[in-house]
C-alpha cells in the first residue's frame, strides 16, 4: 500500500483515485475549493464507483485542503488540464516535502515548465517531476463519484526528470499502477509523443462548420475522421517526427502508437480512428463549439512547444505554423505569445545540445 494524492477530481482524476484505492493504496483526492462541489458526493458515499472496462468502488479520502492531501504522500498524480498545471502546483509549493514524486498525466511540457517554477521559487530539489504521454483510460464521469470507464490502454510511456531515474520511478510505481509503464527516453519525448496534437486539432478545424452547425452532434472521433482529415494529420504527425529527429528522440509515428494502445487494426489515421471500438459506441462526443479544449489545450500547450523547439533546431513545420495560426485567428487568440514556448519552459536560448543535458 502507497500514501498516493491525485491532484484534479475531473474524468481522469476520479477514474485514477477510484482505482487505485481498489487496488488498496491510502488515496486522498483534491479538487481547488473553487469546484469543491464536485466532492461533496464523493465525500457522502466515501469514495468513487467505476463502471464499464473496471467494475468496483475504490474508498478513498477527498478533500479541498491541499495540505491535508499531500502530507505524508509518497507520489502525488497531477491529472489536470495543461492550463491548470502550474496553478496546482503553485497551491501545492508550501506543503511539498522531502523525496515526493510529481507526475503529470498526461504531461504535455508540464515538468519543464514546473521545474522552472519551483526554481523561481527557490522550492527543495529533491522533488522528483516526471510526465506521461496519456491517460490510462478512455473514461467520463456521468455524475461525481460514478465514472465510466470505455476502456484502459495497453500501456503507457513515462519519464522522470532527469531521465536518469526513471526506471527507478517505475519500479517505485508499477505495482499498483493500472497499467504497464514503458520508460521513455526523456520528457522530450514523452511531450512530443502525446497525440492529441495530431489528433483534435487539425480535426477541430477541418470540422469546424459541422460543430457549429450541429452544436458537436455527431461522433468526433468516428464520423468526425473522414480520410482527408485522417490524411493531414498524418502529414501533420511527419513533422512532428521531424522535429523530434532533430533531438535525437525516436519518435513512434501515430498509426504504429495506435495500433500499439488499443485493439483495432488498420494502416491509416482514418481506418484506426473511424473503427476504433473504445470511441466508436459511445454517441454524439464532439465539441460544442471551435473554443474547446481540444484547440485551447492542445494548440498552446503541445503544438505550440513543438514549432518552438523545431524553430531552435532549425526544422521547418509549414503544416503545423498553419494549424496554429488558423486556430489562432478562428478564435481570437495568439496561442505562440500564450502558449508553452521556450521562454515559458525556461530554455529561451539555450542550445540543443544543452536542453538534451538538462533532461538527461
Amino acid at each position: 500500500m502507497k500514501k498516493i494524492a491525485v491532484l484534479g477530481a475531473g474524468n481522469g482524476g476520479q477514474a485514477l483515485s477510484g482505482h487505485l484505492a481498489m487496488k488498496g493504496n491510502d488515496v486522498r483526492l483534491y479538487e481547488h475549493p473553487a469546484f469543491a462541489d464536485k466532492l461533496e458526493k464523493i465525500k457522502q458515499q466515501g469514495g468513487i464507483e467505476l463502471n464499464g472496462a473496471i467494475e468496483g468502488f475504490g474508498r478513498l479520502r477527498a478533500s479541498s485542503d491541499m495540505e491535508e492531501v499531500l502530507e505524508g504522500t509518497e507520489v502525488v498524480y497531477v491529472v489536470v488540464p495543461s492550463f491548470g498545471q502550474i496553478p496546482i502546483m503553485k497551491e501545492a509549493l508550501p506543503y511539498i516535502e522531502e523525496g515526493m514524486k510529481f507526475i503529470f498525466i498526461p504531461g504535455n511540457f508540464g515538468s519543464l515548465e514546473a521545474m522552472k517554477l519551483m526554481k523561481d521559487k527557490g522550492v527543495r530539489s529533491d522533488v522528483l517531476l516526471c510526465e506521461t504521454d496519456t491517460l490510462p483510460y478512455a473514461c467520463r464521469a456521468d455524475a461525481p463519484g460514478k465514472v465510466h470507464v470505455w476502456g484502459l490502454k495497453k500501456g503507457m510511456s513515462i519519464a522522470a526528470l532527469p531521465a536518469s531515474l526513471t526506471e527507478d520511478l517505475i519500479s517505485h510505481i508499477q505495482e499498483v499502477f493500472p497499467i504497464p509503464l514503458h520508460p521513455a527516453g526523456n520528457v522530450l519525448s514523452i511531450a512530443f509523443s502525446n497525440l492529441n496534437m495530431i489528433v483534435h486539432c487539425a480535426a477541430v478545424l477541418l470540422n469546424a462548420g459541422r460543430i457549429e452547425g450541429t452544436g458537436g452532434d455527431f461522433r468526433f472521433y468516428t464520423d468526425g475522421i473522414t480520410p482527408a482529415v485522417g490524411r493531414l494529420e498524418e502529414l501533420l504527425d511527419a513533422e512532428r517526427v521531424k522535429v523530434g529527429d532533430a533531438y535525437h528522440l525516436g519518435l513512434i509515428p501515430a498509426v504504429e502508437w495506435i495500433k500499439k494502445a488499443y485493439p483495432v487494426d488498420g494502416e491509416s489515421i482514418y481506418e484506426l480512428l473511424s473503427k476504433n471500438p473504445v470511441y466508436a459506441k459511445h454517441g454524439s462526443d464532439a465539441p460544442k463549439t471551435v473554443k474547446h479544449r481540444y484547440v485551447t489545450e492542445d494548440v498552446p500547450n503541445l503544438l505550440v512547444p513543438v514549432v518552438s523547439f523545431a524553430r531552435a533546431a532549425g526544422v521547418e513545420t509549414p503544416l503545423t505554423d498553419s494549424l496554429i495560426t488558423l486556430l489562432s485567428a478562428i478564435n481570437g487568440d495568439n496561442y505562440l505569445e500564450e502558449g508553452r514556448n521556450l521562454s515559458r519552459l525556461g530554455l529561451e536560448g539555450v542550445s540543443m545540445d544543452q536542453i538534451l543535458e538538462k533532461i538527461s
